[in-house]
């Protein structure tokens, strides 16, 4: 009689295999899980600049929409306008007006005021790495201006364009309607 010697388990090939199989599965599942956190922390990064860009625009908006004599570029980085309606900390309306300036100043895009006819100057970051800033003018029959005629000009600028390098993003243009642009 012949007699079988049947043992159960897995020989040592197929446990090789098995460990090698888990561990491939095991690295591609931490890859992926590396990549997926690389990219949220970029999305993050990205969504965070877009958000301080917003702001900054909606703070020169808002001084647009407000704004007293026309605005002035007093070179292609800097750009000054008067502004009435400017809210106290009580929240009520100052019956004086404030002069504003938007400057580039070591990469940073800066928000001066003060109050017309006085001498201190209140000093507001409002974007940090800007590499460029260029304003310009619309003029309904000139176009677009880098200046704007001192004194009296019959015809204020329609519209103020901001051209900016900022961040990640390399060319931001926005055109600002002031009052009256629209009939």
């Amino acid at each position: 009689p012949i007699v079988m010697n049947e043992q159960g388990g897995f020989t040592l090939l197929e446990l090789v295999i098995a460990i090698s199989i888990f561990a491939l599965l095991g690295l591609a599942s931490w890859t992926l899980f590396d990549s997926v956190v690389r990219v949220q922390r970029g999305t993050l990064s990205h969504e965070r600049e877009l958000r301080n860009l917003e702001r900054a625009v909606a703070v020169i908006e808002r001084d647009l929409m407000h704004i007293a004599q026309p605005p002035v570029v007093q070179d292609p980085s800097q750009l000054q306008l008067l502004r009435g309606n400017w809210r106290n900390p009580l929240d009520l309306p100052r019956s004086e007006r404030q002069l504003l300036t938007y400057r580039l100043d070591n990469g940073a895009l800066w928000r001066d005021s003060r109050a017309e006819g006085a001498q201190s100057v209140q000093r507001q970051k409002l974007l940090d790495d800007v590499r460029e800033v260029r304003w310009r003018l619309y003029d309904s029959q000139v176009g677009w201006r880098g200046d704007w005629p001192s004194g009296q000009s019959p015809k204020a600028p329609l519209a103020v364009e901001m051209q900016m390098s900022a961040g990640r993003f390399e060319a931001i243009r926005r055109v600002l309607l002031l009052p009256g642009a629209l009939p």
